[in-house]
């Protein structure tokens, strides 16, 4: 009679310990979901903030070398049209200093390496064409600024200096438009 009981409470206790055992796992199917989901919004926020920070700094890019193309092209008209053999120049002035400062600014920002080296080479033959313009103006005030044997400041401007200048910020383009894929880099094997 001692062993009578123990069928039914066992029977009982089986049954409250697969009740619990089925809440317990149900409860942790649910919580894996929910951590499965939080962790899935989470990456998911921190991929949106991730591509909004890179279009961020895509767009500042961007704006940094249409502001440096923008300039480059104003000086390019220059020192294109300033100072001809033959003629008066039409008035065309540089990019003042500000705005020469602010785009430089911009670009060592945000661009590139390869950018910022030939928009140093470019911006050195236009500091020789302004050196030289100087030089014209002397020569055109009637003091003697060639020695024996020199091209007249006129003529360096207009023969040497200026495809020089043409040169570098074609290039200086071409890389802006290949760092903002707009063109694809070309092998120099190719040409």
């Amino acid at each position: 009679m001692a062993w009578e009981w123990v069928s039914p409470v066992a029977t009982a206790s089986a049954g409250v310990v697969a009740g619990g055992i089925g809440v317990y796992f149900t409860w942790l199917t649910g919580k894996q979901g929910r951590d499965h989901a939080e962790t899935i919004t989470r990456d998911q926020l921190a991929h949106e903030r991730l591509l909004t920070r890179e279009a961020r700094v895509q767009q500042r890019l961007e704006n940094a070398y249409v502001d440096l193309l923008r300039m480059a092209e104003r000086a390019g008209q220059w020192a294109q049209m300033s100072y001809p053999i033959v003629g008066r120049p039409p008035e065309l002035p540089l990019p003042s200093l500000v705005e020469q400062a602010n785009t430089t600014a911009l670009v060592r920002a945000f661009g590139s390496a390869e950018v910022l080296k030939r928009l140093e080479t470019w911006r050195t033959v236009v500091q020789q064409m302004t050196t030289t313009a100087e030089l014209i103006e002397l020569e055109d005030m009637g003091k003697p600024v060639v020695q024996e044997g020199e091209r007249s400041p006129r003529a360096r401007f207009a023969l040497d200096l200026r495809p020089q200048e043409r040169e570098t910020r074609e290039a200086l383009a071409a890389r802006v438009a290949v760092e903002l894929g707009h063109r694809t880099e070309s092998n120099p094997e190719e040409s």
